[in-house]
């Protein structure tokens, strides 16, 4: 059915049937709809995204995507933070560096609060709205996996043609990344995809 719908529709009448389907049909293809919600939205946003200049920008990369051995060094406010002596080959942090190196406002290392819980690290939801309240970027470019999305993000009132965040008291202009997997500590996800959604322009 919402094949048909132009994109603007496509987004929020998937997003709001997701928890009454999902009550329906407890074995649903929850990753599967996800996914399917995550491609309507980019779609939808997709010109917005590329027309917002980089400076007006911040990029989430998750820490389960960090390179084996890494020191993982956890700052409470802003993050994993890479060291500068670190000589450990990293995809992470290459995308980090090629956002900072486009203008981007921030790129945040997203630990997940649930495995450092006892460290002092806030939610990834919690850590997420409060870095974006503090620099007040125009777009957000998330990578993030589909549990996390639907688990945190996948309600309508996140949802509006203003933007996502909503229900947050936010609105930015978003793009999604999704990992190839769910695990917290060690995850993938398609570098080629990634890396072009960092470099997005009008």
């Amino acid at each position: 059915m919402t094949l048909s719908l132009p994109s603007w529709l496509t987004l929020p009448v998937l997003v709001f049937f997701y928890r009454p389907l999902v009550r329906i049909f407890p074995n649903m293809d929850k990753d599967g709809y996800v996914r399917k919600v995550v491609a309507a939205g980019n779609r939808f946003f997709k010109h917005r995204f590329a027309r917002t200049p980089y400076a007006d920008r911040m990029l989430f990369l998750p820490y389960c995507l960090r390179a084996e051995g890494c020191a993982t060094v956890i700052d409470q406010e802003k993050g994993l933070l890479c060291q500068a002596d670190c000589r450990i080959p990293c995809r992470l942090r290459e995308m980090r560096e090629l956002a900072l190196g486009l203008g981007y406002r921030d790129v945040s290392v997203v630990v997940s609060g649930r495995l450092h819980k006892k460290d002092g690290v806030l939610r990834s939801r919690d850590f997420l709205v409060r870095r974006i309240g503090q620099h007040h970027p125009q777009a957000v470019l998330g990578c993030l996996c589909t549990r996390d999305l639907r688990e945190k993000y996948l309600r309508s009132a996140n949802i509006s043609p203003e933007g996502s965040l909503g229900g947050h008291g936010l609105k930015v202009i978003p793009q999604i990344c999704l990992l190839k997997d769910c695990n917290c500590r060690q995850s993938s996800v398609d570098w080629r995809e990634l890396e072009a959604l960092i470099r997005v322009k009008a």
